[in-house]
């Protein structure tokens, strides 16, 4: 029997478990078929009321059953007249086939679409949404052009796959706050193992409970054993620490011309899964890039005071901050609105971009981003070579250096800076990890007015280390009359191995001793730092486990066993003005 066959003969049989959910919709169990024959299961939506409606997606890795219990949007969009999917993602829970993260998502990405565009309840339109590895599976499905995909709303999500595995060139081993809560409970049940939980929750429980350490801080990361069995994708990944050709199963940065559906776009300034840099690229992009005029019109973007957890109108606290009344949204209904505009072609005008100004604790709406009226301020480090000592002696200043002697300190790759905040990123108090001997801080004197800084800020460092290789990390504080010094941004962002300063298609070694100029990126935040406050950057070279700790040897990292103990030197000088460029937004 042919392919083409099976798919049209699942295709006409696949609708099945018909129940009754209220007298406005019905909630039905289907299983939609792919071009290689297997079936993924899914629970469908959709208005008791007969009639051909919009079709709305999510795919999922993680029980579209519990999303079904746990997520309230589907049933508020079936009765606002949409036919909703969840699907469970090859491999994964009620779908057949085998799990490989991101592997197969933009061809099932493509097949799930049209059999849904042309199924019997679909009017032809079909918007996507989800958020993480839900948000980036609706980016690999749009780089493939489903014909009947006319919207998509990736939250949370980078646009390329190499900066997602390794950002700054590091790689991030906070894969494994993945891999072992989320992944491994339905694929031991899969295989019949009894050797951990298959509930996802206790399996998250158990993992959370565990010494996690020794496996951040495991060598060599190629021979890690906790993910032989149900985890080898990562040890693919480790064969391929170069930005490549390989990457492009899971990358869609080079696929922007051929997208025709417009984006709604979320992120958070403290997002320390992805940030706020694959939401701003890639509403760059579709601004600029995509294939219609639609496309490009009605993308929207929303930049807010959250991490990655879900966004709720009562939301409004993170860590040690709160943003006030404002801060949550009610995200179901904007984007429900949303797709209503782009869908249904109601009258709703919306704002293309909206951000929340931290520290003034602010919603303003823009027309672009980043913002062109930002002036790129350059502040420059200052120090008398004691930095790493003594706390108080860094400054920042917008006078350039003059014939500065340069900070230094000693990078341990077997006592990395650990971030507190790895698995939840939110503001936090900063003066515990300033006190390290490793961490240079630089402040500037208290502000005699108001500055907004909003946009990405750029780090632009002349360095030097002792080593074949090394990392140097930027952070960013807005620092309170009575000491506190709050980071206003993720602290996953703002990262680079030196080996990768010319870009990540090719390693280059350094030279021990000689004086390199890097740029650090990545760092995006909206802050009204007020008068009295001060700005202050903290320096150092590792941020555990964010990333794997660099073994300074210059060898193979992933093999790598031996770690070195380096020194590194920053300099601030009329030769070698360091500084950090700031995008200050004028408001006189």
């Amino acid at each position: 029997m042919s392919r083409l066959l099976v798919f049209i003969l699942l295709f006409n049989i696949s609708f099945c478990s018909i129940s009754q959910e209220s007298e406005n919709i019905i909630r039905e169990t289907v299983r939609i078929p792919m071009r290689d024959g297997i079936t993924l299961g899914a629970i469908m939506y959709r208005p008791a009321k007969e009639g051909k409606y919009p079709a709305l997606l999510l795919r999922t890795p993680y029980d579209a059953s519990k999303d079904d219990t746990n997520l309230e949007f589907n049933r508020k969009a079936a009765k606002n007249g949409y036919v909703v999917f969840l699907v469970d993602v090859r491999g994964r829970y009620t779908s057949e086939g085998e799990f490989e993260a991101y592997r197969n998502e933009k061809q099932d990405g493509y097949d799930v679409i049209e059999w849904i565009g042309k199924s019997a309840y679909c009017n032809g339109k079909v918007g996507t949404y989800g958020i993480s590895y839900r948000g980036y599976v609706q980016w690999l499905a749009m780089s493939q052009n489903p014909p009947h995909l006319a919207a998509a709303s990736p939250a949370n999500t980078p646009i390329t796959s190499h900066d997602f595995f390794y950002s700054g060139g590091a790689f991030s081993t906070a894969w494994l706050d993945w891999f072992m809560p989320s992944i491994f409970a339905d694929k031991r049940k899969r295989a019949n193992d009894t050797s951990g939980p298959w509930d996802s929750p206790t399996a998250r429980e158990q993992w959370n409970n565990s010494d996690k350490r020794k496996w951040y801080y495991y060598r060599p990361l190629y021979d890690l054993p906790l993910l032989k069995r149900y985890g080898s994708e990562y040890y693919e990944w480790m064969k391929h620490p170069e930005k490549s050709p390989w990457w492009d199963f899971a990358s869609v940065e080079n696929d922007f011309s051929k997208i025709q559906a417009p984006a709604f776009l979320i992120s958070g300034w403290y997002d320390a899964a992805y940030g706020p840099e694959g939401a701003s690229r890639g509403y760059q992009k579709m601004k600029t890039e995509a294939a219609t005029q639609e496309a490009r019109d009605y993308t929207r973007l929303i930049l807010g005071p959250w991490n990655h957890t879900w966004v709720t109108p009562a939301k409004t606290s993170f860590g040690e901050m709160s943003f006030g009344s404002s801060a949550g949204i009610d995200y179901d209904a904007e984007l429900l609105s949303w797709f209503d505009t782009v869908l249904k072609g109601s009258k709703e005008e919306f704002s293309p971009v909206s951000i929340f100004v931290m520290g003034e604790n602010k919603w303003r709406d823009e027309k672009e981003w980043p913002l062109s009226r930002a002036v790129p301020t350059s502040f420059f480090l200052h120090s008398n070579g004691n930095a790493a000592m003594s706390k108080s002696e860094g400054s920042l200043s917008n006078v350039i250096p003059a014939n500065e002697k340069a900070d230094s300190y000693f990078f341990d790759p077997a006592n990395p800076y650990w971030d507190v905040s790895y698995l939840n990123s939110y503001p936090y108090d900063q003066r515990g990890n300033e006190t390290r001997k490793d961490v240079l801080v630089y402040t500037t004197a208290p502000l005699e007015k108001d500055i907004e800084v909003t946009g990405e800020i750029i780090t632009e460092l002349f360095v030097s280390t002792t080593g074949r290789d090394t990392d140097f990390s930027v952070s960013i504080s807005d620092v309170y009359p009575d000491g506190k010094s709050i980071n206003v941004a993720g602290l996953d962002a703002g990262y680079l191995r030196l080996r990768y300063r010319n870009g990540y298609t090719k390693q280059e070694l350094a030279t021990p001793g000689q004086v390199y100029p890097i740029t650090l990126r990545q760092l995006y935040t909206s802050n009204l730092f007020k008068k009295g406050h001060r700005i202050r950057i903290q320096i150092t070279s590792s941020k555990a486990p964010h990333y794997d700790a660099n073994p300074n040897t210059g060898t193979e990292i992933a093999t790598e066993t031996n770690l070195q103990t380096v020194e590194n030197t920053i300099y601030h000088s009329k030769k070698y003005p360091s500084k950090i460029i700031l995008p200050v937004i004028p408001r006189d």
